[in-house]
């Protein structure tokens, strides 16, 4: 339900096995693969800041619009932040849908 996520916040929720971040920026609604492309963490523990979210566990930073990588902290055997993939999302009667 879109009354559930307020301007500045975020949510995860999983879909047929899929994290998804759901973050509001300025009241519009973004989604992307919600968990980082280091080393898993679930993306809406993080902290969003704008519209970049910062990784709970290792500081990455991505763009919630895009699913670019913003900055990174580079991990020895684990190697560079990846970019994300993102989904469509629109909004009917309060409802968020999210194109998978």
């Amino acid at each position: 339900m879109l009354s559930e996520m307020p301007p500045g916040t975020m949510k995860g929720v999983e879909i047929d096995g899929r994290h998804i971040l759901l973050a509001n920026v300025d009241g519009v609604i973004y989604g992307m693969d919600g968990l980082c492309s280091h080393m898993a963490a679930r993306l809406w523990e993080g902290s969003l800041d704008g519209h970049v979210v910062k990784c709970p566990k290792h500081g990455s930073r991505y763009d919630v619009r895009t699913g670019e990588v913003v900055s990174q902290v580079r991990i020895p055997l684990i190697g560079k932040a990846k970019p994300l993939g993102i989904y469509k999302i629109s909004i009917e009667g309060g409802d968020v849908l999210i194109d998978i």
